[in-house]
């Protein structure tokens, strides 16, 4: 989660928005089973696993049965990435490889050093007041990471089940700052009872991990 804003979207048909999206200054979701770009080649992904250390993120609501940090889902999912992604023989760095505190900043920083051949992609576990809000959604704002955005959210939907939410044109710090192609993936609703008890299931933590790394191969 990367604010506790309850983001409202709306989708646009892709003949009409399309030709726009990449211009536009708002947000505008696009089904994640349709591309505007073409295929990227990169040799090194940085993975950002979300929060850390004094920064918990999002926790699981009091409705659910049981108790999830998101600094702790996104560190462990951001490692099984991180392993799929090396057998398939690609360079990764991670911002942090443990629970500590990183500020943003000196994540886009380590993101900018690998330059060009890198890409980014920030994994998220989203909580908000309402527990009914649930699913799964691809962040990006650049045009040249809209591709691999489009590619992740339909992987990471395909692997897990989730209700698609699409990929969402948004400006933020993770993918606005970064001078290298940049996505943010929320990965599921943790403050949602029913999202959070899959999400507690170890199985189902690997599904979202092989969607996101798949999504990126």
């Amino acid at each position: 989660m990367f604010g506790s804003r309850i983001d409202l979207v709306a989708y646009w048909p892709l003949w009409i928005a399309g030709p726009l999206l990449l211009f536009l200054n708002g947000c505008a979701p696009t089904p994640s089973g349709r591309t505007l770009g073409g295929p990227q080649h990169f040799s090194t992904v940085v993975i950002d696993p979300g929060h850390g250390g004094k920064d918990s993120g999002g926790v699981s609501g009091r409705r659910a049965s049981i108790f999830l940090r998101e600094k702790d889902l996104t560190l462990e999912t951001a490692k099984r990435v991180r392993d799929e992604l090396r057998r398939a023989g690609l360079r990764t760095v991670m911002t942090r490889e443990d629970d500590h505190f990183v500020e943003l900043d000196d994540r886009v920083r380590l993101a900018n050093q690998q330059g060009r051949g890198a890409v980014l992609v920030s994994i998220h576990y989203d909580a908000v007041s309402d527990s009914g809000f649930h699913g799964a959604k691809t962040f990006f704002w650049r045009a040249d990471s809209h591709g691999l955005a489009t590619r992740v959210q339909r992987h990471l939907v395909a692997a897990t089940g989730e209700t698609d939410l699409g990929v969402i044109r948004r400006r933020l710090r993770m993918t606005r700052n970064p001078e290298i192609p940049c996505i943010l993936c929320e990965c599921a609703y943790v403050t949602n009872p029913a999202e959070a008890q899959k999400v507690s299931m170890e199985s189902y933590r690997r599904r979202i991990a092989s969607g996101i790394a798949q999504g990126i191969l």
